[in-house]
């Protein structure tokens, strides 16, 4: 990260590793303009790809990608971690190969934002996280819902006012499975770990994490789950899955709150329009419900992009003169874009301060609630019976 000379800005230099769909998000929303008094501005700098430089050049004229002539691309992701000159590498291929990719550019002292989830299992990235620390860089998983205002929000100032939450409801489903996606796509493929779960469940357990243990140190895990595969696709991809958190604490260990987490990637809703219009489409029912003892608050679909708070306040300081819940609807809204830039700030923010003042050890930035939901998926998937080829749950010796 170095100084811009025209606006005193500290400019953060990426790298991707892979021109995912994901990245042809993720890329474009870090470029957007900004105002000038914004300390901080984003740089694509370098690509990797297979499909080599044609590929690699319209994909950046595509997406309009600003001095796209200066962008370097490479054919070899690993040339790129071993040579490039950049402040973080964005790393969006397929997660069975995350932990390949991550390790590798540990391994080259690089600082990583690696998409979710960020592994396979827990194991993978207990591993990374001793890595990154061992090799004094930062690593983050791009978990970016938990970075936007509205998250935020509700994490510091409406969950301690709420009172003790006794109950969650986190559903994500929308149905990206449509009669007319090719068997071979990467969403219907588990060697590329695919499976609603994975991919859906992450933001869903997201959600349920950050109402169960948001200052509280008591236990949650799972203790039930439920599979159902998708109809007429082999492997048995599982789509419409059911997870029950519970939360134990105090003296006795007692139950204190319970989880109701659910997902599918073939319900509710039409299949018709692209991904990400889906994803603006309005459900009758909201994606997130948290019941505490003197309030609840829901949060309309989508859940990966929060921008409202529906609160109903029934405590008894809460309450009017009759004794009825008073209602309020917070809105947080995104400067900008998708707002999956928030979380880009907050890596490259970290890696600046290391640069101005010196490091001795590595971080990584929200690691405890990345691991506590790589490890509800590992209890759902072993009760649920959902099922991977074994390499891609590996820890290679040589790692």
């Amino acid at each position: 990260m170095a100084p811009d000379t025209d606006t005193g800005a500290f400019t953060c230099r990426w790298a991707a590793l892979s021109l995912s769909n994901i990245a042809s998000v993720f890329l474009p929303d870090i470029l957007l303009p900004r105002d000038e008094s914004d300390s901080m501005v984003h740089k694509l700098v370098a690509v990797s790809t297979t499909g080599g430089n044609e590929k690699a050049t319209g994909w950046l004229r595509e997406h309009k990608i600003e001095n796209a002539a200066d962008v370097k691309v490479y054919t070899s992701w690993e040339e790129m971690l071993e040579s490039g000159g950049y402040d973080v590498v964005y790393i969006s291929t397929p997660h069975p190969l995350h932990y390949e990719h991550v390790h590798k550019a540990l391994k080259h002292k690089r600082n990583v934002l690696v998409e979710k989830p960020a592994t396979m299992n827990r194991a993978q990235y207990e591993k990374l996280v001793s890595y990154a620390e061992e090799q004094n860089v930062v690593l983050m998983e791009a978990m970016w819902t938990r970075y936007l205002p509205a998250t935020k929000y509700l994490q510091e100032e409406l969950l301690p006012k709420m009172g003790p939450v006794r109950r969650v409801y986190a559903d994500f489903s929308f149905p990206i499975v449509s009669p007319e996606l090719a068997h071979s796509s990467r969403f219907l493929d588990k060697q590329a770990g695919a499976g609603a779960l994975l991919d859906q469940g992450v933001y869903a357990l997201t959600w349920a994490d950050i109402a169960l243990n948001s200052g509280t140190a008591a236990s949650t895990k799972v203790t039930y789950a439920n599979s159902m595969p998708v109809a007429e696709v082999k492997d048995d991809v599982d789509d419409i899955n059911t997870v029950i958190l519970s939360r134990t604490g105090g003296p006795s260990n007692k139950q204190e709150a319970v989880g109701i987490v659910t997902t599918s990637m073939t319900l509710p809703g039409s299949n018709k329009p692209a991904f990400y219009r889906r994803l603006q489409a309005n459900k009758p029912a909201p994606s997130v419900r948290i019941e505490a003892r003197d309030a609840q608050v829901s949060i309309p679909f989508p859940p990966i992009r929060p921008e409202e708070l529906h609160v109903q306040w029934y405590g008894r300081e809460f309450i009017d003169e009759e004794g009825m819940e008073k209602e309020e609807i917070i809105r947080k809204p995104i400067a900008r874009g998708w707002g999956i830039w928030y979380q880009a700030d907050v890596i490259a923010g970290r890696v600046h301060e290391r640069q101005k003042n010196g490091s001795s050890r590595g971080e990584v930035i929200g690691a405890e609630e990345s691991l506590r939901v790589l490890g509800y998926m590992d209890q759902a998937r072993e009760i649920g019976g959902i099922v991977y080829d074994q390499k891609l749950e590996e820890i290679p010796s040589s790692a």
